[in-house]
């Protein structure tokens, strides 16, 4: 009796066993240790928010907690901050109306809050400069007192404020001293009035000084030279 094909098959099927339970016990260490080395599930948006420090996409670097609206920047969906505004947002144009030799000249300003977040600023940061040609004939920036109100202006997303700053209307060394003997009137001609914000011009507009009107004979001195004929 032959029992090599009964051995054969026997020990043929011994094999694919024992085949069959490794391939099975290193699926199973496989799939444990995908479990562990999973990545977690990326949190963006949450993380960018409560970030200290985030710079966000408004210009505002926000605090932990903090989002930036168009109200102001919230923190934790209960207060809201005024930031003072970015030089970037502001836009500012001047107005001035022709005024003659020697007479003061207000300028009307007008500022817009270009940005998408409240903010806060005062006219304390925006100054007046006049010149003519290439010579400068006054600088609030470099007067030791600002003659410009601190009060605090609120701007909302596109919204405007209108005020007036004023020129006297006479000619300054340096910007803002008076030269030796006193300040001279600015002379009729063309001027150049802009508004700037630190060294930025954010606002400029060109008006005519006219010359001064000249002043009527005095009545008196007409009587009596009428009265010596």
């Amino acid at each position: 009796m032959n029992l090599w094909p009964r051995r054969i098959i026997t020990g043929v099927g011994l094999l694919l066993i024992i085949v069959l339970i490794v391939w099975g016990i290193v699926a199973a260490v496989r799939a444990i240790a995908g479990a562990f080395s999973a990545d977690p599930e990326p949190q963006s948006t949450p993380q960018s928010v409560v970030q200290s420090g985030a710079l966000d996409a408004s210009g505002y670097t926000l605090k932990g907690g903090q989002e930036a609206t168009a109200d102001g920047l919230l923190t934790d969906g209960t207060t809201i901050d005024i930031p003072a505004c970015l030089d970037r947002d502001i836009t500012a144009t001047a107005k001035a109306s022709p005024v003659a030799s020697g007479s003061a000249m207000p300028v009307t300003l007008t500022l817009e809050n270009r940005g998408s977040v409240a903010c806060s600023t005062s006219l304390t940061r925006f100054n007046l400069a006049v010149t003519t040609g290439d010579h400068q004939v006054y600088d609030s920036s470099r007067c030791a007192d600002s003659q410009q109100s601190s009060t605090t202006l609120l701007l909302r997303p596109g919204g405007t404020w209108s005020g007036a700053l004023r020129w006297d209307g006479y000619v300054y060394t340096n910007g803002c001293t008076a030269p030796a003997g006193g300040a001279s009137a600015a002379a009729a001609g063309t001027y150049k009035v802009a508004v700037t914000m630190g060294t930025r011009e954010v606002g400029s507009t060109v008006v005519d000084v006219t010359p001064a009107p000249t002043p009527a004979p005095q009545s008196g001195a007409q009587s009596g030279a009428q009265s010596g004929r």
